[in-house]
């Protein structure tokens, strides 16, 4: 059985991509829509990775990342995904330097750009 992945983006057509793009390497994929039912899942499942979308209706990216960080003992690798941050903006490297986010991915992606996460992630 593969490894379970998180997506977390109020877009579900983005979390249809994304998951569509996920599963061609043979992982598991859930979803969640919002914040709060992300935290939901990871309370009841064991997840490896979560890309987590910066801008949710109910609550920051980063707020439900440091939530991830103090909810979870088995701590899955947060990929945090924005269309309004970059990869040099101060809130992602400092979000990297407190160890609640591993990487940043700047929407729009590719699908190499996704998969290369995957792979440097050991997914």
């Amino acid at each position: 059985m593969g490894k379970n992945i998180l997506i977390v983006d109020d877009e579900p057509d983005m979390c249809w991509v994304v998951s569509q793009i996920i599963q061609t390497q043979g992982l598991n994929v859930v979803t969640a829509y919002t914040g709060e039912d992300a935290c939901f899942k990871l309370s009841k499942g064991n997840f490896s990775v979560v890309f987590l979308d910066a801008k949710l209706p109910d609550m920051d990216g980063l707020d439900v990342a440091r939530r991830i960080h103090t909810m979870v003992n088995e701590r899955p690798r947060v990929v945090l995904v924005s269309g309004y941050h970059y990869r040099d903006d101060p809130i992602v490297r400092n979000a990297q330097e407190e160890g609640i986010i591993c990487c940043f991915l700047a929407k729009p992606f590719s699908n190499e750009e996704l998969i290369g996460i995957l792979i440097s992630l050991s997914c």
